[in-house]
């Protein structure tokens, strides 16, 4: 089995996910010192890996939850322009876009 090396990026990921474990109270400071000094020096992934052994895994992050509200009364709006013959359905598209932009943004896509 081949050994997989690891960078600076890597260990400070690790130290950042140490750290956090250590705010939420899953390590003391002196577990998390001493496994900062282990990762500080890791060489290869695994050493990195057993780090983290005991502690919980990041989930994925949930779907982004999109808003509902607003589209559906953009929806009524487009439709109700559209039955009184005004034009005004290029604002609500331009409306439409601007929170799907929005939504996405806050998701992180």
């Amino acid at each position: 089995m081949s050994e997989v090396r690891i960078g600076d990026r890597e260990r400070a990921d690790a130290a950042e996910r140490l750290s956090a474990h250590s705010a939420a109270g899953r390590l003391s400071v002196d577990e998390l010192e001493q496994r900062l000094e282990r990762a500080n020096a890791a060489v290869f992934a695994h050493e990195l890996a057993s780090l983290e052994a005991d502690l919980p895994a990041r989930g994925a992050p949930p779907p982004p939850v999109w808003p509902a509200l607003p589209f559906a009364l953009i929806a009524l709006g487009v439709a109700g322009s559209i039955a009184v013959g005004h034009p005004l359905v290029p604002l609500f598209l331009v409306a439409a876009f601007l929170l799907w932009r929005r939504a996405s943004a806050r998701a992180g896509c």
